[in-house]
């Protein structure tokens, strides 16, 4: 069995020359289509990472700013806590204290002892 073409041969390279270039431009439009695509995809990625890396530096200058004040706070604090500890009673100044107290304490001892005397 014989396969007959009813084609001339000189037809039959233009279409199959026709065929190869639309085969070629059309994987080609495919390929641009898929790129774009891709590109998009990118884009839209790119601009959600833009977004939340701005949160976080907003939110990490917010914490530094959080940090100043209360290292702040903390370095008055620490000025306020020596000045007070500066104005505390030290133990010589306890002793003298306790000291005249004994001589009070003495001393009223000695005035009710002449008091019930009497």
């Amino acid at each position: 069995m014989a396969i007959t073409s009813n084609e001339n041969p000189p037809w039959g390279f233009v279409q199959w020359g026709l065929t190869g270039v639309g085969t070629m431009t059309f994987a080609a439009l495919a390929f641009f289509w898929r790129l774009m695509l891709r590109l998009e995809t990118f884009e839209s990625t790119l601009a959600r990472q833009k977004n939340e890396i701005e949160t976080m530096r907003t939110g990490a200058d917010a914490a530094m700013l959080r940090l100043a004040e209360r290292f702040g706070q903390m370095t008055d604090d620490h000025f306020r806590l020596r000045e007070t500890m500066g104005n505390l009673a030290t133990r010589g100044d306890l002793r003298d204290l306790e000291d005249r107290l004994v001589e009070r304490l003495d001393s009223l001892s000695t005035r009710l002892d002449r008091a019930i005397d009497e």
